[in-house]
């Protein structure tokens, strides 16, 4: 059981790494310097999103688990119900956030010249998103401690390959610059759970 959970997560999580690594390779080569500038300081922003979701995403999951453990169904769809309905409500204030703030949180990361506009431009798409990579984190954690790590790791692995197939296409052909590359990272997460 152990290796049957850990090998399909390590996969996973190392795909989730190479399509960070594509995204900084495709905007090094096509913006620059400015646009790895613009994505170092946005990056903080994304990682909060996604650290908001796993947390929900794993503690719900793990309450879950353990509902289903003692046969609490009824319990146990209440926790996966209400993880939701949290999810939802931290995903909104992200995209509130995306709507009204994000020029101002662009200036709050330090971010000036001429990268302020690409870090803005990425930092509203980013939380824009965020119902997107929130969901998919959550639901990655509940589809994984519902006894079904092969599922959690072929949408991993689904939304990453997608991201670097997009950050291409849209960075490089259809020039799209930070755009693009944010873009494509928003999207991964929609195909995932596709």
């Amino acid at each position: 059981d152990y290796f049957r959970y850990l090998i399909p997560t390590l996969i996973g999580q190392i795909a989730h790494s190479f399509y960070c690594m594509a995204d900084v390779f495709f905007v090094g080569a096509a913006v620059g310097s400015d646009g790895l500038a613009a994505l170092n300081i946005a990056i903080p922003v994304y990682s909060f999103v996604h650290g908001c979701g796993m947390m929900l995403g794993m503690g719900g999951a793990t309450k879950y688990s353990i509902f289903r453990g003692q046969k609490m169904e009824q319990e146990g769809n209440r926790i996966f119900t209400n993880t939701a309905y949290l999810v939802g409500i931290f995903a909104l204030i992200f995209v509130l956030m995306g709507l009204g703030f994000s020029g101002n949180i662009t200036s709050l990361l330090g971010a000036d010249g001429e990268i302020f506009e690409m870090t803005k431009t990425y930092l509203m798409v980013v939380l824009l998103f965020a119902p997107a990579f929130m969901t998919n984190d959550f639901l990655l954690c509940f589809v994984r401690n519902d006894g079904n790590p092969g599922l959690a790791m072929t949408a991993m692995l689904t939304g990453s390959f997608a991201n670097i197939i997009l950050d291409y296409v849209f960075i490089f052909p259809m020039k799209m610059g930070i755009f693009g590359a944010v873009f494509a990272t928003g999207l991964a997460p929609v195909i995932s759970v596709g």
